[in-house]
Parts: C-alpha cells; structure tokens; sequence
C-alpha cells in the first residue's frame, strides 16, 4: 500500500531511486529519462505490465513510455498544462540530474552546460507543487566551484537550489548521507537536498532526523546486519568463478560462470531464491590481455587492499591512475561508470556489471538492457550498462530515503 504517498521520479536512469521508493511504499506517477538504453532497463523493470516490481501503475496518457529529454518535456506548453492539472495529487518530486558538471569525482567544470538540468527539476516542482521535492547528487553539490566558476558566483549549486526553493514557496535544507550506513556495501557520500512546501508546517532539516532514527528499522527490515556495515565479500562472494566458466548467454564471445552458495543474509536478499547454478543477469567477464593480467596478478601478491599506488601502476606500465584493489572484509569506495577501476578481490580481474549492481544494492532480478560498456566520446551521452548502474541511487538507500520522508510528514 502506497498511503497515498505518490511520486515522480526525474533524470531517473535505470531506476534505482524508483525501485527504493516503491520498496518503501510509495507509488509512481510517472518517470522521465532521455537516455534509450537506461529507459528500456527502467521501463522493464518497473513500467511494463510484466516487471518484477511494478511502481507505475497508472502511468498517464500524456506521457509516452519512451525515452524524454527533460529540457523538451518541460518546454512543451500541452506537458506543462497536464503537469499543472497533477497538483493536489502529487506527494514527491525526486530526482538525481546529471552531475558530471559539479562532481568530485571527475574534473569540475562550472560551464558544463549539464549543470542547468537541476533547474529543469525545479520548473517541474513549480507547476505540480508537490509536498516535498528532493535531490539526490554527489557529494560535490555542496561546493562552490573554484575552476572555470560559473560568471559571478561563489556559492555552491546545494545553495544556490535552496534559494530556488524558497523563490517557489519551499522550505530548503541540504545534508550529507553515507549510503553504507542503510545496507550498501560501499562507502557512498551523497548529497540530498530537501524542499518542503511552506504551507505543510515541516522543517526539511527533519528529514535527516528521521533518516537517521529509521537506520536500524530499516536495516532490520532488510535482515542486515545494525552493528557494522556489509562487506565486499558478503556481497559478492557468490558470483566468483568458482564453477566452470562458460559462454555469456547474451554475450557468446565472452564468457560467464553459474552461481555458488550464496552464505551473506545481503547475497541471499539479492538472489532473491535464484538458485546455484543459475546464470546471473549482466556477469560476462572482461576479457584482459596479458599485460594487464600480469598486473592484478602482481598487484594481489605484492601491494595492499585499498587504491592501487601511482608508483605501482607506473612500474606496471599503465597510464591508468586509479585502480582499486577491492578489500574483501569492508565496504569498497565509490563505485563510479568504470568497471575496470576495481580489481576483484579473489580473482585476477575486473568486476562485472552484475557484481557492480550488487555493491549498489540492486537485486539480481533487476535485468538491465543496453551495451555493456560505451568508449570514446559517446560515453558522454550514451549510458551503458555499467554507466547505468554506477550513475544510480542505490535502491536499498533510496528505500532508507523513502522511509524517512515518509516519517517526516507523519509527525
């Protein structure tokens, strides 16, 4: 049961924010995303009639299931009319805008002409006038930019939204939440703003409140362990290569493996009673040349868990600076777009979309659809499936976030 609670889920990518809200018991109105193949993972995953967790159900009319670029949906006058006709009945407007412009993850650039995406959220917010409005985003939101500054500005985008916010008749607060505190097994930092509507009487500054005190509910709920957050291991140590290896079944030139015994309460959620010896969705392996073979060889017999040394990588011969020896007994770092930045723990080799979704909390059924993996200048505007996964909220954090919102506006 939704308790009334609805939803729309912007720039919403193969829907990790959706599946955690609908896991939370929210129900969705509709969700917009430009990219072809990130769409196609969502709509099969929670649109169609047949998705294994169907969170629109009554998707509107006036909104194709296809891909939409925001900047076109919020410019058509018919749209913004039968955005408008939703107020009254919409609870939440979410959304993580692409965030390559402000992200510490990547060279930050105050030009990128993505930053002004955020605004587009707002001008939904403005003509449906939800309860609540969230952002999700990198940590680096909160900063103020210090190269190429946008013309006359030193405040961070978190600032400048808060001010856009209460411009549109919303309360504004922004924090900053550790995914692996809610189940992730990675040490996540996001970003979420909240905008709470002047007339509910709600402080947004409640939200992390409330975030805070469901973190062991929700754990539980999730049977997760409350004292230590989920490790590496326990969150892939069933799709190692431990049993034969053979051709991907949509991928035949590449190469996968069956399942083993899944041991972690976090890997059995996850399998969600897929049996050993089925095939994992999205675990072809990469296949990897010799030198590059020789250097996780090397690097797991000689160099310690955790980021690989520039020195090392230079001794080895790549240009590559940044390589993550994933340590086996913690949560791992930041899984970004590129799964060739971390080195699995027992195996000489990348991980593997499948195992990427599972450090990101996905459930194994959740298929994904598209290209593995996109090089070159495509990357920009092309989301693959490693793309997909590592630009998602991770599901079990936006249920964490779900739940808090939920608590908010019933105290």
């Amino acid at each position: 049961m939704s308790d009334g609670l609805t939803s729309i889920d912007l720039f919403a990518g193969c829907g990790g924010l959706s599946l955690g809200l609908h896991r939370a018991g929210w129900t969705g109105i509709f969700a917009i995303e430009r990219d072809p193949m990130a769409f196609d993972t969502l709509r099969s995953n929670l649109v169609d009639d047949d998705a294994p967790y169907r969170a629109y159900v009554d998707w509107p009319e006036w909104v194709d299931k296809t891909p939409h670029d925001i900047d076109t949906f919020v410019g058509d006058p018919q749209i913004v009319e039968h955005l408008r006709a939703l107020r009254g009945s919409v609870t939440l407007v979410a959304g993580g805008p692409p965030c390559q412009g402000f992200s510490v993850g990547g060279a930050r650039d105050g030009a990128d002409e993505r930053n002004h995406l955020v605004h587009r959220l707002l001008e939904v917010v403005d003509a449906v006038r939800p309860k609540i409005a969230l952002i999700e985003n990198v940590e680096g939101i909160t900063r103020p930019f210090r190269s190429r500054p946008r013309e006359g500005a030193t405040s961070s985008v978190a600032e400048d939204v808060v001010v856009a916010f209460e411009s549109l008749g919303y309360t504004a607060a922004f924090g900053i939440a550790n995914a692996s505190h809610f189940g992730v097994p990675q040490t996540r930092r996001r970003a979420v703003i909240i905008g709470v509507r002047d007339d509910l009487g709600v402080e947004p500054s409640d939200f992390f409140r409330h975030l805070e005190k469901i973190q062991d509910q929700h754990l539980i709920a999730n049977k997760l362990p409350t004292d230590r957050p989920v490790t590496a291991a326990e969150a892939l140590g069933d799709l190692h290569s431990g049993q034969e290896r053979i051709p991907s079944p949509d991928s035949p030139k590449f190469e996968t493996s069956a399942y083993v015994d899944a041991k972690s309460e976090f890997a059995k959620a996850l399998r969600r009673g897929i049996p050993t010896g089925g095939l994992p969705d999205s675990h072809r392996y990469t296949k990897h040349g010799e030198r590059i073979l020789e250097l996780y060889e090397r690097a797991h017999g000689t160099q310690p868990k955790g980021r690989l040394s520039k020195d090392f990588l230079l001794s080895m011969g790549t240009k590559k600076d940044k390589k993550v020896l994933i340590d086996p007994d913690a949560p791992v770092s930041t899984i970004t777009t590129h799964p060739d930045e971390f080195i699995h723990y027992a195996e000489p080799r990348n991980i593997t979309v499948r195992e990427m979704a599972r450090l990101q909390s996905f459930p194994d059924d959740f298929q994904f659809k598209g290209r593995y993996t996109i090089n070159g200048p495509r990357r920009k505007f092309d989301v693959a499936r490693c793309s997909q996964v590592g630009n998602a909220v991770p599901p079990l954090f936006a249920e964490a976030i779900g739940r808090a919102l939920k608590e908010m506006l019933s105290d």
